[in-house]
C-alpha cells in the first residue's frame, strides 16, 4: 500500500478512537439535552469551529464544493435523525447492529454506480459486520422487523451514501471547505427537525451539557469529521467504512475504562473479528 494510504488509515484510526469516546458523551449528554438539539448543537459547533482555518487560507468555494457539501450533509443529517428516532423504538444492541449495516451497503451500492470493490472489501465487509453483531448481541437481535429496526436500516443507507459522496467530492475539493459545509447542513436540517418535533433548549440545558457538546462539537465533529474528509481522499470508501467500524470498539473500550461497563466473552470475540476485518482490508490492498 502506498504511504499515503498507509497514512489515511491512521488517521480513520485516530477518528475511530475520537468517536468511540464521544458515544460516552453522547449518553451522558441525554440526561440535560433533547436529542435532535444536540446534534444540532454540535453540528454547529463542529463547523463554526472550521471558520477561522477557511478564512486564513482564503480559498473561495466554488459552486461544486458547495453542493458537494450539502449532498454529504443531507445524507449524514438522515443518518443521524433517523438513528435518534430509531432509538426510541428499538434496542441499543439492534440499533449498533443495524446501523452497523452500512458496511455492507458502500460495496454493494458500489456495484451499481461503477465503483467495484477487491474480494478483500467484500470479506472484510462481512466480517465487520458478522463482529458488530457478536458486539452488540443483546438478547433481542432474534426480534428484528419493529419500525425501530426499519428506521435503523434506513440511518445505515443514509450513511453507506455520505461514505460515498464524500468519496465523490473529497478529492477534488477543499477538505476544510467540504466539512464546513457539510456540517453547517446537518446542523440547519436538525434544527428544522428539532423545531418540527417540538423539542425545546434552555441555557441552563446547554451549560450543564457543556463538556459532551464541547467534546462532540469540537473534538469528534470539528476534528475527527474533518480528519475523515481527508483521509477519504486516498481510500476506497468501503475500506474507510470498514477501518471506522472500529469505533463500535474503542466505544466499548472507553466504556470499560471510563463507565466500568461490563462485556462478554462474545462481545470481545466481536472486537477481535472487526479488526481482523481492518487487518485483512489492509493487507496488500490495491483499492
Amino acid at each position: 500500500m502506498k504511504k499515503s494510504g498507509l497514512l489515511a488509515t491512521a488517521l480513520l484510526l485516530l477518528t475511530a478512537v475520537i468517536w468511540g469516546l464521544s458515544y460516552s458523551a453522547q449518553a451522558d449528554a441525554m440526561n440535560t439535552m433533547q436529542p435532535l438539539f444536540f446534534v444540532f448543537l454540535r453540528y454547529l459547533i463542529g463547523s463554526v469551529m472550521l471558520l477561522p482555518a477557511i478564512f486564513y487560507f482564503k480559498k473561495r468555494p466554488d459552486k461544486k464544493l458547495i453542493s458537494g457539501g450539502i449532498i454529504c450533509g443531507i445524507c449524514l443529517a438522515g443518518g443521524e435523525i433517523l438513528q435518534q428516532f430509531g432509538l426510541l423504538h428499538t434496542t441499543a444492541g439492534k440499533a449498533g447492529f443495524l446501523t452497523a449495516l452500512y458496511v455492507i451497503m458502500i460495496p454493494v451500492i458500489g456495484v451499481f454506480i461503477k465503483r467495484k470493490s477487491n474480494w478483500r472489501i467484500w470479506i472484510a465487509s462481512v466480517l465487520s459486520v458478522i463482529g458488530t453483531c457478536l458486539l452488540c448481541a443483546d438478547g433481542t437481535l432474534s426480534t428484528i422487523g419493529n419500525t425501530g429496526d426499519f428506521l435503523m436500516l434506513l440511518c445505515a443507507l443514509f450513511f453507506a451514501f455520505q461514505f460515498i459522496a464524500i468519496a465523490k467530492f473529497a478529492p477534488e475539493a477543499d477538505s476544510l471547505q467540504l466539512a464546513a459545509v457539510q456540517f453547517f447542513t446537518v446542523a440547519v436540517i436538525s434544527g428544522i427537525a428539532a423545531l418540527l418535533t417540538g423539542e425545546s433548549c434552555s441555557w441552563q440545558s446547554i451549560t450543564a451539557t457543556a463538556k459532551p457538546l464541547l467534546y462532540c462539537g469540537m473534538i469528534a465533529i470539528g476534528f475527527a469529521c474533518t480528519v475523515q474528509v481527508v483521509a477519504q481522499k486516498y481510500v476506497h470508501p468501503a475500506t474507510a467504512s470498514i477501518v471506522l467500524s472500529t469505533a463500535s470498539v474503542f466505544a466499548v473500550i472507553w466504556g470499560w475504562w471510563l463507565r466500568n461497563e461490563r462485556y462478554s466473552i462474545q462481545n470481545l470475540i466481536g472486537c477481535a473479528i472487526i479488526f481482523a476485518a481492518v487487518i485483512l482490508v489492509q493487507s496488500k490492498s490495491d483499492s
